[in-house]
């Protein structure tokens, strides 16, 4: 998905949010935005907005000294989710579709993200997601495939919101004895996961976490390593968590992809036909 004039707005945005997260002083506010204006003016409309965010951050790393922006948010993101997953587990263990639960508890989840036009609460999200409609719902096609697929892979999105995806992959063990992976990204992004934040939670214990070597907050193929790669041109099941990997993969035309995501900006909604908050797992023939 290409860049829209409003992305170029969400990104100066999100250089002004990154200054307010570093608690910086005007001259260090200033400068963030000069260099994220100086940034923005040299990225092309036909690149990805997560291709555009993964110029634009390292930017600002650089500037103010530090790889991971939101390092602190993070940590209260993890602390944020572990208080929901007792409640999470309980709602599961009682549904009747455990993997429809599951799934919705994942893409609750995903409402973790700080680089967004609109922000929202992790636990009004949890207390409302068992009930909630999808706008495009193929939940029961990927559980449909996911009997029969030989592997998954998961793609994953951001911090915090990786709890619910462990949730996820465990309760998908219970029912299938297949191999889990989890691509994660190369090195810290927004708030995106990485492989140091993955093992952290202990995501190793029911998956194989894979360090995509993919810079981008969004997976892009021709940007992974080559053991990422074999394990996607090999995977049976893909399922891709979160707009910024909607937002690289959507021109994609392979079939094994299901996207699962809340959307939360205008762009996407539009490019979808749907609306801001609404809930979304859906393959390239929804889109």
């Amino acid at each position: 998905m290409q860049l829209k004039p409003d992305c170029f707005a969400c990104l100066y945005n999100q250089a002004l949010r990154v200054s307010k997260v570093l608690e910086c002083d005007e001259e260090c506010a200033d400068a963030i935005m000069q260099r994220s204006a100086s940034v923005l003016a040299q990225i092309s409309v036909h690149q990805t907005p997560p291709e555009a965010a993964a110029a634009l951050y390292p930017a600002i790393s650089e500037l103010v000294g530090k790889e991971d922006l939101y390092a602190d948010k993070k940590k209260e993101s993890i602390q944020k989710a572990q208080e929901l997953i007792p409640y999470v587990r309980e709602k599961i263990a009682s549904s009747p579709n455990r993997l429809d639960a599951a799934l919705r508890a994942a893409v609750a989840g995903n409402v973790i993200d700080f680089a967004t036009q609109v922000m929202f609460d992790i636990k009004e999200e949890i207390a409302k997601i068992f009930d909630t409609p999808f706008a495009i719902d193929r939940k029961s096609d990927f559980i449909q495939k996911l009997a029969t697929a030989k592997n998954l892979l998961l793609i994953g999105d951001n911090v915090g919101e990786h709890l619910f995806d462990k949730v996820l992959l465990e309760t998908i063990k219970e029912f299938y004895d297949i191999p889990l992976y989890y691509f994660v990204r190369g090195k810290p992004i927004i708030n995106d996961v990485t492989y140091e934040d993955a093992l952290a939670i202990g995501l190793d214990e029911v998956c194989e976490v894979v360090d995509s070597s993919v810079y981008t907050p969004g997976f892009i193929y021709e940007k992974a390593n080559a053991k990422a790669k074999a394990i996607y041109d090999e995977a049976d099941l893909i399922l891709a968590k979160g707009m910024g990997n909607f937002e690289c993969m959507e021109s994609y035309e392979d079939s094994r992809i299901f996207f699962l995501f809340k959307v939360k900006c205008s762009v996407v909604a539009n490019r979808i036909s749907k609306n801001i908050g609404d809930l979304i797992c859906a393959t390239k023939e929804d889109i």
